[in-house]
């Protein structure tokens, strides 16, 4: 029970990290000039991330259909 009350901080803490990211966004983050990290929120809701999230971001937009 302890194990799973700290996944579940460490999960809260590394969502915590991440700046809002909307649906049908991408956020790529550069630090120096250099590509470290993105984060996208698809169509669906669904986010997934990589790198590190620093302030300098790029955001795009994803063609989301709407039902």
């Amino acid at each position: 029970m302890w194990a799973l009350g700290l996944a579940l901080l460490a999960v809260a803490t590394a969502a915590w990290a991440i700046p809002p990211v909307y649906v049908g966004e991408v956020h790529e983050y550069y630090q120096d000039g250099q590509h470290v990290g993105w984060a996208q929120r698809d169509c669906k809701g669904r986010l997934t991330s990589g790198g590190i999230a620093t302030e300098d971001v790029q955001i795009s937009y994803l063609v989301c259909p709407f039902s």
